[in-house]
């Protein structure tokens, strides 16, 4: 799986050399500018990470997250990058200290001073201690020009928000990036109900993938969920890797050679009238429509 660019976390790959090593940067990070501690979720939802973390520990899942952007981004010192819904975190700290990137933090809410729930949010005493940009946005409305960002990420942020947002969201991506520039993101995801599916996230963004994509469930669970609703049920995460392509699509067919409009490829979807037949994607919040997914599912397995 190594080979493919866009693909399943693992914890055997957490537990690499090359992983390794980003991720007792981003501890010390965690530790110096004291950010939250998440070991109660930790522990609950990944255990495998004990003893990996100092506290205040970061999110374990983003012990695959963290090196996997990183990596998969290619990056080199004065790249232009974005990261958006990005809360306070070791990540934008790292791409500014240790990539050498001009780097700017986009999210809904900037307050003044210390912490909102597990470093949602972004106060302006961690922007002045930071020396990093932050700016006030929502993700389908990014206060960034087009065609600006070498690099753009979007941390595990896709699952958080109801669909038309999240086709908006894609977009946005696309729409900053610089052609050629590259959109990597990571989702979470479960075989037990519906939350997000890479195809749909790749298709409405109008990018391409960049590399491989490899799609194969890994053999071990990632994590578990520790929502009550769906408490114990395995959870998983994958990131994939997406390019922007240069040039322009037409709208209409062309007689001859006619002038006709064009779009980026990126506003091709939004073209198109949502469709609301078939399953929602999951929220922030998991609703009872879950519970009868689930029910359905152990009924099935039981009957088989």
């Amino acid at each position: 799986m190594r080979s493919a660019s866009s693909r399943f976390a693992t914890v055997e790959e957490v537990r690499s050399p090359e992983f390794a090593a980003i991720n007792r940067v981003l501890d010390q990070i965690s530790i110096s500018f004291r950010l939250p501690d998440h070991s109660d979720l930790n522990e609950l939802r990944y255990p495998w990470s004990r003893g990996l973390l100092n506290k205040p520990e970061f999110y374990a899942a983003r012990l695959w997250e963290y090196p996997y952007a990183i990596l998969a981004a290619e990056l080199s010192p004065g790249l232009k990058v974005a990261d958006i819904g990005c809360g306070m975190t070791a990540f934008t700290i790292y791409l500014k200290e240790q990539s050498g990137c001009d780097v700017t933090g986009v999210d809904p809410d900037v307050f003044e001073a210390g912490l909102r729930y597990k470093g949602h949010g972004v106060s302006e005493e961690f922007i002045k201690r930071t020396g990093i940009r932050f700016l006030r946005g929502d993700m389908t409305d990014v206060p960034l020009e087009s065609n600006s960002q070498d690099r753009a990420f979007s941390i595990s942020v896709m699952e958080h928000v109801p669909p038309h947002i999240r086709r908006g969201g894609m977009q946005e991506l696309a729409r900053i990036l610089k052609p050629g520039g590259l959109a990597v993101l990571t989702v979470d995801m479960s075989m037990w109900f519906y939350m997000n599916r890479p195809l749909e996230l790749i298709y409405e963004s109008g990018l391409n993938l960049h590399g491989l994509i490899d799609l194969r469930w890994p053999t071990h669970r990632f994590g578990m969920f520790s929502d009550e609703e769906v408490k114990g049920k395995p959870a998983d995460v994958f990131g994939m890797v997406l390019i922007k392509d240069a040039g322009e699509v037409e709208t209409q067919y062309r007689y001859g050679d006619e002038p006709v409009s064009t779009v980026p490829p990126y506003r091709v979807p939004a073209l198109i009238s949502p469709f609301h037949a078939g399953p929602r994607p999951l929220w922030r919040r998991i609703g009872s429509r879950i519970k009868r997914e689930l029910g359905a599912t152990h009924a099935g397995v039981g009957g088989s």
